[in-house]
């Protein structure tokens, strides 16, 4: 039995390992929109004056860490660029870093994060970049609106690695009741539990938004780029049934010596 209990406890030490936290593994995050171009088709050639005017632009920028285990938020940075200028909201820590940016052009907007295990069980490192435009389109005017959308995920998977990754990427077109939208949404996740250490996504997109009436229409869009690394709070389900299986083998042998076996004698 002493052999039985040297061959357990290493699996034993090393699930309280993962228990425990302790891990060397990292991860991180990146989302953005770019070479984002508006055009318009007119819906009505022969009556002409198709098009947009862009009325009003805002960004803004945000990065910060977060503890679900408390509901804390610490470390909050909030930037806001003027119209059409280059802005960053940056975040650095010793075991995180979060970075939200845009050049200023329409559309772009980029959001990366990065943690490793020193930020702490349940703390997420987070970037969000935002931009919001109110345009006002033509009657008999169909708005195209197309770019570039990057969604990527990736994770070490080595001893106490416990990481959530996500990544999403979203544009959305509504008239000003939110009545009829055009919505694109993009993510890379990876999630605990699953044997993954990276995803990604990289496209072209077109969206397109009409505005078949009369009557000028009031128009809104917004670009987001999200990114966010999470420490796991509790071991993978793969660690959960090495945990299971020492103890059973434990428990095993200690059934076995407290009921020893008896011999009669003849």
């Amino acid at each position: 039995m002493n052999n039985l209990f040297r061959a357990v406890l290493p699996i034993l030490a090393g699930c309280a390992m993962l228990v425990t936290g302790v891990a060397q593994a990292g991860a991180g995050g990146a989302t953005s929109i770019a070479n984002v171009a508006l055009g318009v088709i007119d819906l009505t050639p022969q009556d002409g004056g198709a098009g947009f005017t862009i009325d009003s632009i805002d960004s803004r920028l945000m990065v910060y860490t977060y503890n679900s285990a408390t509901g804390a938020d610490f470390h909050p940075i909030v930037t806001k660029p003027a119209p059409y200028a280059a802005g960053q909201a940056r975040l650095a820590l010793d075991a995180a870093t979060a970075d939200a940016t845009t050049s200023g052009a329409v559309g772009d907007v980029s959001a990366r994060a990065t943690a490793g295990a020193g930020l702490g069980l349940n703390h997420m490192s987070s970037a969000e970049s935002e931009q919001r435009l109110w345009l006002t389109l033509a009657p008999h005017t169909l708005l195209t609106v197309s770019g570039d959308v990057l969604t990527q995920a990736t994770r070490s998977l080595g001893d106490g690695a416990g990481y959530r990754v996500f990544s999403w990427a979203s544009v959305d077109i509504t008239d000003r009741d939110v009545v009829t939208s055009t919505t694109l949404s993009r993510e890379s996740a990876l999630i605990w539990g699953e044997a993954t250490s990276s995803a990604f996504n990289n496209e072209f997109f077109t969206l397109a938004f009409a505005n078949p009436g009369d009557a000028a229409m009031a128009v809104g869009m917004n670009f987001l780029a999200y990114t966010d690394v999470t420490i796991a709070a509790v071991p993978e389900p793969s660690t959960y049934g090495m945990l299971l299986a020492g103890l059973l083998l434990v428990g095993a042998a200690a059934r076995r010596r407290g009921h020893p076996r008896h011999s009669q004698q003849i």
